[in-house]
């Protein structure tokens, strides 16, 4: 059903909380709308206007976002699973404790938006722009985030496990104590990243830039590190017993007595240094 300007002004202005199921609001202007605990599961919101509305705790399953204009919108736990917001602008958006379980985001731009302990479990996020966001704690298992943009993001205790990050952007990204184990991470770009900390049991970095990332205390065994470049990385206290280090560069990489490497390698032929 489509809204004429007039019937969606009434119905807005309604008391709360407002019932919208399946409802036609495509194109429409919401600008500062307050619809906090609104029911709008599959609600039609494409190339809509919501910036700035407050629609914390409101239940948008499967609802279509797509291309919409979002800045600094409120969606603090609201329910999106299966929402489609493919190119929406999401710019300063606050999406903390939402479930984002496998919704669509892929192409939109989320540049310092927080979504602090947020579920995005098998989201699709390719070439999403997450620079400068707040993800800590949040759970991007099985998600596909490849060439996404994460400079400069937190992401500390973030759960990754098998999430998809080939070519993405984490250049000097917060990634403490974060869960990468099985993730993917071919070719990535993480210069200067802090994953101090990290699990990266048996994750893909091959041919990966960690060049001096912080890699003290983390968990690289049984990982692929094939091509991967440790430049003046800091690998004090790291273990990479049973990770492939074929081809790998730890040319100045830093490394203690307590790292651990895979069995049979040599880090100071490999021109890495030594450090008490």
């Amino acid at each position: 059903m489509k809204f004429s300007h007039y019937e969606l002004y009434d119905l807005i202005n309604r008391p709360g909380p407002l019932w919208l199921a399946k409802a036609d609001l495509s194109d429409a202007n919401l600008r500062s709308v307050v619809l906090r605990r609104a029911v709008l599961n599959g609600v039609n919101l494409n190339k809509a206007v919501l910036s700035n509305a407050d629609l914390s705790e409101a239940d948008l399953s499967e609802a279509n976002l797509s291309e919409g204009i979002l800045t600094e919108i409120n969606l603090s736990k609201s329910i999106m699973f299966k929402a489609d917001l493919s190119g929406a602008n999401l710019g300063g958006a606050n999406l903390s404790e939402a479930n984002l379980g496998s919704v669509k985001l892929s192409h939109s731009n989320m540049t310092d938006a927080n979504l602090r302990d947020a579920n995005l479990g098998g989201a699709k996020l390719v070439r999403v722009n997450l620079n400068n966001a707040n993800l800590q704690g949040a759970n991007f298992g099985g998600a596909d985030l490849t060439e996404a943009r994460l400079a400069e993001v937190n992401m500390r205790d973030a759960k990754c496990v098998k999430t998809n990050l080939s070519g993405a952007s984490l250049i000097n990204s917060n990634l403490r104590d974060a869960d990468l184990s099985r993730a993917v991470l071919l070719g990535a770009n993480l210069i200067k990243s802090h994953l101090n900390g990290a699990d990266l049991t048996e994750a893909n970095l091959s041919n990966a830039t960690l060049n001096e990332a912080d890699l003290s205390h983390a968990n690289l065994g049984r990982a692929d590190l094939r091509g991967t470049s440790f430049f003046n990385a800091n690998l004090c206290d790291a273990n990479l017993s049973g990770a492939n280090l074929s081809g790998a560069n730890f040319k100045d990489a830093k490394y203690n007595a307590s790292t651990t490497w895979t069995e049979g390698f040599d880090p100071i032929a490999a021109e890495a240094i030594l450090v008490s």
